[in-house]
């Protein structure tokens, strides 16, 4: 004990003779780090020769405070849109990073014959890296995309087809029996998050949880997996945090940390599904006469590493939160600018009350597509929500990407978004005003109306059509792999309700509908309740 007391005390004085000559030498060499990464990060990196603010060249700090902290976070991307107005349409963004605002250059980016490399930062935003969406690599992406695609191929969402008008009917049957001509108000967003939350679950597991029967139409399922977007950015930028939250046990997160408990239980509600499945003890899988995606994935050519439960459930996680999140926001979007402009509305049931004379006979969604001015809507719907409005940067390590005069070093993060593709003015004249109209008669977009705007033409020179640039799904070999299936809901649930109902819009306002704020997906402003409407008859 004396020798501890004797060594405390040596310690305690050396510290007083020494002490502030150490916390000196490590802040000079602190600072001198913080220099050295400064002068690097501005003059010397391949990247200082681009244009940007010099303070997003010199920390990430720049691109946290607007994803985290201003306005509650999700604001870089309104950011990144001002930087490319004041330095031009190639800008650096944080000092690995650059983003691009030109619409010819996403075949580059985005290339439907080349693989490229995910940032792991965004692997990371929903807290299932193990996933094919979170899948940093190319060829393990490409691996694990493959056990999946043929079930979500176009021929096989046709079956998916009658999964979707089932409970669409469910939907129209309570619109009839518990809403029509009572003054009760229903919320879309509910109503629209239980039907994708009863589709993906029928058909990845053979098993619906009835949300659609769920009092107001709530989905529990639906609501956790929309509270999990607002950590995306606390995930991308803090991965300890990540981490640390998937290491503690579910029941300790939901007790220390009360505001993500509904996120905690729909992951162990999917983690329940996906564990049965691996156990053998799904028997409505096994008995289904259909298809269900998780038979085919158990039953692909994945090696037995790829089929553990760990990666099956963030593969779970990740498809399901896509399947219902993104189409349940453009069904609202829909119905809201539908509701909100009476010459659409009276358009559209129109072309529904010829091409559908019977309102209990809805035709599969391959002939829906073939409604022009339907479809125009639902063009017109993907745009504006632009669903999935976080940038998606791509690495490509093989060689150098060029862009005018810039040569873009190999490896080296380039991005784009989908939100400032679909509200670009060139594309879209008048690009925040809902016009389906745009989408009629098969436009065209010409080489030179893009050079005349200063963008480069297209890679092949050729005259485009508009839905080319429409993107609301991505492009690329990354692009969402369930985007038929979203399609048959979107055509279906569009259909089958104006075909059979009246609703009128009940205190909801286009602040409902407008992107506030990017968490992975587009969200409106914090205090919505929603798109909120009545069913007169």
């Amino acid at each position: 004990m004396a020798i501890a007391i004797w060594n405390t005390r040596d310690v305690i004085s050396l510290f007083q003779q020494y002490g502030t000559s150490l916390l000196a030498a490590a802040f000079s060499a602190w600072a001198c780090y913080a220099i050295s990464l400064a002068v690097y990060r501005l003059y010397l990196s391949p990247l200082a020769k681009f244009p940007g603010p010099k303070l997003a060249a010199l920390t990430s700090w720049y691109e946290i405070y607007y994803n985290i902290f201003k306005k509650g976070g999700g604001q870089y991307i309104f950011k990144i849109k001002q930087m490319h107005e004041k330095y031009g349409p190639i800008v650096r963004i944080n000092p690995f990073e650059l983003h691009v605002d030109d619409p010819a250059y996403f075949d580059v980016v985005y290339a439907t014959n080349k693989q490229f490399d995910k940032v792991e930062m965004f692997a990371r935003s929903i807290g299932a890296p193990l996933a094919a969406f979170g899948t940093i690599d190319a060829g393990k992406h490409r691996q694990r995309r493959g056990a999946m695609a043929a079930f979500y191929s176009r021929a096989r969402s046709r079956d998916h087809g009658h999964r979707v008008q089932a409970v669409v009917d469910r939907i129209s049957r309570r619109f009839s029996t518990e809403y029509a001509g009572t003054g009760k108000v229903i919320n879309l967003s509910y109503v629209w998050g239980s039907l994708s939350s009863d589709v993906i679950m029928e058909v990845a597991f053979a098993r619906p949880k009835l949300f659609t029967d769920a009092p107001d139409f709530k989905s529990s399922l639906a609501i956790g997996l929309s509270d999990l977007l607002y950590t995306s950015h606390t995930f991308m930028h803090f991965s300890t945090i990540q981490y640390l939250v998937s290491a503690l046990p579910g029941w300790l997160v939901k007790t220390v940390v009360p505001p993500i408990r509904s996120v905690v239980e729909a992951q162990e509600e999917i983690g329940s599904q996906v564990a049965d499945m691996v156990g053998g003890r799904n028997t409505e899988a096994k008995e289904s006469p259909l298809p269900t995606l998780y038979r085919d994935i158990l039953t692909s050519r994945l090696p037995p590493e790829e089929l553990t439960y760990p990666r099956l459930r963030d593969e779970a996680i990740s498809t399901i939160a896509a399947g219902i999140d993104t189409t349940k926001w453009t069904l609202s979007v829909a119905c809201y600018h539908i509701l909100a402009n009476p010459e659409v509305e009276r358009r559209l049931r129109a072309e529904l009350n010829e091409r559908i004379p019977d309102p209990n006979q809805i035709p599969d969604w391959f002939e829906l597509e073939t409604f022009t001015f339907l479809n125009a809507i639902v063009n017109e719907s993907l745009r504006l929500a632009c669903a999935v409005s976080e940038r998606m940067p791509r690495i490509n390590k093989t060689g150098p990407w060029t862009y005018r005069d810039f040569v873009i070093p190999p490896g080296v993060p380039v991005g784009m978004d989908i939100w400032t593709m679909h509200h670009n003015p060139v594309l879209f004249p008048e690009p925040r005003v809902f016009k389906p109209e745009r989408w009629l008669g098969d436009p065209k977009v010409e080489p030179e109306l893009l050079e005349e705007a200063g963008y480069l033409p297209p890679l092949d020179g050729k005259t485009k059509p508009l839905t080319h640039y429409m993107v609301g799904f991505g492009k690329g070999t990354r692009m969402c792999v369930g985007m038929y299936l979203a399609y048959a809901e979107i055509y279906i649930g569009l259909a089958t309700i104006f075909r059979r109902h009246e609703l009128e819009l009940y205190e909801t306002t286009r602040k409902d509908v407008d992107i506030a704020c990017e968490m992975i997906l587009s969200l409106p402003w914090k205090g919505t309740k929603g798109i909120r409407v009545r069913v007169k008859k």
